[in-house]
């Protein structure tokens, strides 16, 4: 595999050894049908939750989906969620007929305004699923004695966070469940894929024969997932070579030799085709190769952190204090101009975040079809027009660390 770029989102975590894995799967099919492998990736991940339960699934929006329907929860009912996130997690809530309520933040925080979480919360209110955005723990201690007083469901989203403690204790161990995606360019990657974290037995059966209900998904579905892996590992030395990397991965998506995070489709509400399945085995030996990781990524993501939290200018240490040891995915800076930075850093061969330019990302979605109404939540609207975000996967080195930032510091003082 030849050096890559620096580029935060485009299977950051993907390596040698996942790539020859991938290429083998492409031509081994016996695996895809195995559905041991299933069990052994879910006592795996199970070991990172004590005394939990693992339901693996096709994706975080399946979990979501089949975790809120483990819980009855329907047409009339609500859940709060909290706006500057992506469509993923109002899309479940809305397919089960609940309605989502979208909850402000803090600009400290990029979570929770527990204040306004309170006037979001009504009789028809069932869940609340707190968002530990780029792996910043949320406040769940606040959230969980507000939905103590409300006989309130708690669902933590660890899409970003998996591997993270708070106070000694696992992210996804506190409420009364969690959700995991293995998206491309999550903590792990299996490209799609996702889990649900239960302590409940009895909500484990009922998860597990939501996913027996469900076929395998389809070869050439599962090919395009691997190939996804192969592809990149030749696209991204060669992005920015007379921008040859972008046009080979807008042709491999155009003949859906590979697909997208995203469908059109979704962004328009509608249900993308891989709820529909359940996990595939293939890709769960790929998760298996990235757990065997984890814990290497994250301890390399903590030391990235703490070199931006020591040599980046700053002019806010707070977020800084709270976050000392924490693996975050991507490493939130607010900045006057987040286009110019971008593109300035594009043209410098960084491809460095946007996480979350809009209060629903991707922006280019119709926030009327996810019942969002504009102007209702002021700090996160405010915050998605000044935020990027700095990558952290382990395969960084210490001289693009370093490239980053003195890119950044050139900007002078930041807010973060």
């Amino acid at each position: 595999m030849m050096n890559r770029p620096i580029a935060i989102s485009l299977s950051p975590n993907t390596s040698k050894d996942d790539v020859a894995l991938a290429w083998r799967l492409l031509f081994v099919h016996a695996y895809w049908k195995d559905k041991r492998i299933l069990s052994r990736a879910a006592e795996k991940i199970a070991l990172l939750f004590p005394g939990h339960f693992v339901s693996l699934t096709s994706s975080g929006r399946q979990a979501l989906f089949d975790l809120l329907r483990s819980y009855n929860i329907r047409k009339g009912d609500e859940v709060i969620i909290q706006a500057f996130t992506c469509i993923a997690v109002p899309e479940p809530i809305l397919w089960t007929g609940a309605m989502p309520m979208y909850a402000d933040i803090t600009k400290e925080s990029y979570s929770y305004d527990v204040e306004d979480v309170k006037k979001k919360i009504t009789a028809k209110t069932k869940a609340i699923i707190i968002q530990h955005t780029f792996g910043i723990p949320g406040p769940i201690e606040e959230i969980l004695s507000l939905a103590k007083e409300h006989n309130i469901i708690v669902i933590e989203d660890c899409a970003l966070a998996l591997g993270t403690t708070f106070k000694g204790k696992p992210l996804g161990t506190f409420g009364d469940a969690a959700i995991l995606s293995f998206g491309r360019d999550k903590c792990v990657s299996s490209i799609y894929g996702g889990a649900v974290i239960t302590k409940d037995q009895n909500r484990l059966r009922i998860l597990q024969e939501m996913q027996s209900s469900r076929p395998l998904p389809p070869k050439k579905w599962v090919a395009q997932q691997l190939f996804h892996v192969v592809l990149f590992s030749f696209v991204l030395p060669l992005y920015f070579w007379n921008n040859l990397g972008k046009i080979i991965l807008v042709i491999a998506q155009k003949l859906h030799l590979i697909s997208r995070a995203y469908s059109p489709e979704e962004s328009l509400g509608k249900r993308p085709d891989h709820i529909g399945y359940s996990y595939s085995p293939a890709l769960g030996l790929l998760l298996l190769k990235q757990l065997e990781k984890l814990d290497a990524m994250n301890k390399r993501r903590q030391e990235i952190v703490g070199r931006y939290d020591h040599e980046l200018r700053t002019s806010e240490p707070s977020l800084k204090l709270r976050l000392a040891g924490t693996p975050l995915l991507r490493y939130p800076v607010i900045v006057d101009n987040p286009k110019d930075v971008l593109l300035d850093a594009k043209a410098q061969n960084m491809l460095l975040g946007d996480w979350y330019d809009a209060p629903l990302v991707p922006g280019s979605a119709n926030m009327t079809n996810f019942q969002y109404e504009k102007g209702s939540c002021p700090n996160a609207e405010e915050t998605t027009k000044h935020i990027i975000n700095l990558p952290t996967y382990a395969s960084l080195t210490d001289t693009q660390v370093t490239r980053v930032i003195t890119f950044m510091n050139q900007y002078g003082n930041t807010g973060n």
